[in-house]
């Protein structure tokens, strides 16, 4: 009896075996495929949308409306639970009245 053959045993780390490797290089090209595409089709959106799109992009996502502060002051300083659409509907206003009758 000579015991158990060890030399064909899985490795217990896929650390510098050829699956690691082949698995690095499939995410990284999964990565880079991936920004690829996202950026043709952010170039032909945009050449396709010209002036407008970037102005609406701009408009949308840096621009932020004084609804949205508030909004995001509300839930932010609030230390219960975050308000519902509905209570911040009403506590706006509230305070639009409070603004109106002052």
């Amino acid at each position: 009896m000579g015991g158990v053959d060890t030399s064909r045993w899985k490795p217990r780390r896929a650390k510098g075996t050829v699956i690691f490797k082949t698995r690095n290089q499939f995410a990284w090209g999964v990565i880079a495929a991936g920004t690829v595409i996202f950026g043709v089709v952010y170039s032909i959106a945009s050449y396709i949308g010209g002036e407008q799109l970037k102005q609406r992009m701009q408009r949308d996502f840096y621009e932020k409306t004084e609804e949205e502060i508030d909004r995001r002051n509300l839930m932010r300083f609030s230390l219960v639970a975050p308000k519902r659409g509905d209570t911040i509907r009403k506590l706006l206003e509230e305070e639009k009245d409070d603004q109106a009758r002052k």
